[in-house]
């Protein structure tokens, strides 16, 4: 294998999730292993892979528009297009010419396989037979470093969903709740740790279910726990996790294990009762409202952040009002805004009442200023503080930035010690335009 593909050049573009990412990281271990040769995605290749994301329609949007740059920028490459989007609209790929290889999310991990299967725009290689929710195991992806040159490592832990929210496509794409074992979960963590990361970021598509499918099952907690007895020498953050599954279990471990970020992304998605409801979420304002309440008073430094939904079918002026004033009476960090986008095989997508246009932008926009106001508050808070920074990017000469442990991006002045991937003590100054600045000590 090493020798057929020697000297082929392999580009790849990922879209979505964090999950996205370690998995293209595990791709390309992979094919650098079979004498691949990466190059930027902008260069052209002989071989092009789309990682694709389906959540939203903007989302399949950049695929298909990534899919026929690859096609422009070599008519002659094998274009693979890969993962959710894939799995979701295979066939809409396939009537459009955009791929030679259409990889679903189980076909995907045979990869190498499919690379070596002959294929071509009017009649592309397509793996789309298996139905993600007949998988029951974790796909276990080993990496010995992350090859997408981020200086965060992430880990995947768990995959799939069963929560079935009525705008969401993830179950259908993703399949069922799986979750890698313990032991293989601590390996992975000496594993990044000894390449040198300093930070390790945990994701999964529903990161607080890890544990429930295992026998016997396990919580998250438990897995916290046993990590915190080790002693890692990494800080760890905490991808998304849903209200209903930060419980006090779960808080205690937090609060006892200072490498772990102070950082929470738990989504909302509305604030009105009714709406929530109608998406299927299983909790209310109220419980959600005492959630943040509570994690704001056991760590008033934490960074808070949210996902809303907004435009969902039927909301009224007054529900997205109802959005509106609940989140401004919350001490959230952050907001990620998100305008409806009906899903194939979401039952929200055949709801009535659909908002569009101007309004869907409008509501859209005032949510995102929203979030800008209490994203500039919380940082406010940490001038003149100490904050501990894993240093990212140089962004311009003598200037690097960095995100701290409770997720505040900082520029500072480069010293003698600065590199990517270091931890370094920084002190909060003001402004730069936008941007929280410091100066390292």
């Amino acid at each position: 294998m090493q020798d057929q593909n020697c000297g082929l050049t392999i580009a790849v573009e990922t879209l979505g999730c964090k999950v996205n990412q370690y998995e293209t990281s595990y791709f390309l271990e992979v094919l650098k292993q079979a004498g691949y040769r990466p190059v930027p995605f902008r260069e052209r290749a002989d071989i092009y892979i789309i990682h694709s994301c389906a959540v939203t329609a903007k989302a399949g949007f950049q695929t298909r528009q990534l899919l026929r740059r690859a096609r422009r920028a070599n008519p002659d490459a094998m274009v693979v297009a890969a993962g959710c989007y894939a799995q979701l609209e295979g066939n809409r790929i396939a009537d459009e010419r955009l791929a030679t290889h259409i990889l679903g999310n189980p076909g995907k991990f045979n990869l190498l396989e499919w690379l070596n299967r002959p294929g071509s725009f009017e009649q592309p290689c397509i793996a789309l037979d298996r139905a993600p929710r007949s998988c029951s195991e974790f796909e276990i992806l080993p990496i010995s470093r992350m090859h997408t040159g981020r200086t965060r490592a992430m880990l995947k832990i768990q995959d799939g969903c069963d929560s079935f929210c009525s705008y969401c496509v993830v179950p259908h794409v993703r399949g069922r709740s799986r979750s890698l074992p313990a032991g293989l979960v601590q390996a992975q963590m000496k594993e990044l740790t000894g390449a040198g990361y300093q930070e390790i970021v945990l994701t999964g598509i529903h990161l607080g279910k890890w544990g429930k499918d295992l026998d016997p099952p396990l919580s998250l907690s438990h897995l916290l726990e046993k990590m915190n007895s080790n002693h890692h020498p990494a800080r760890l953050r905490l991808s998304s996790l849903e209200p209903e599954e930060c419980d006090s279990g779960l808080l205690s471990v937090i609060s006892s294990a200072a490498w772990i970020c102070r950082h929470f992304h738990i989504p909302l998605q509305s604030g009105d009762p009714e709406i929530l409801a109608r998406m299927r979420r299983p909790y209310s304002p109220q419980y959600y409202a005492e959630l943040v309440a509570q994690i704001h008073a056991d760590f008033p430094d934490a960074a808070i952040g949210t996902d809303v939904l907004t435009g969902f079918p039927g909301e009224s002026e007054k529900q997205f009002e109802n959005t509106l004033k609940f989140i401004e009476a919350l001490p959230l960090s952050y907001l990620h805004v998100f305008p409806f986008s009906p899903r194939p095989g979401a039952s929200a997508a055949r709801f009535p009442g659909r908002i569009q246009g101007r309004e869907l932008k409008r509501r859209a926009a005032v949510l995102q200023a929203l979030g800008r106001r209490k994203k500039r508050a919380f940082r406010e808070k940490f001038i003149g503080e100490r904050l501990e920074v894993l240093i990212e990017t140089e962004i311009q000469s003598g200037l690097w930035d960095g995100l701290s442990n409770n997720y505040i991006r900082v520029l500072f002045p480069a010293n003698e010690g600065s590199f990517p991937g270091k931890l370094a003590w920084v002190k909060a100054t003001g402004f730069r335009n936008d941007n929280l600045e410091g100066t390292p000590f």
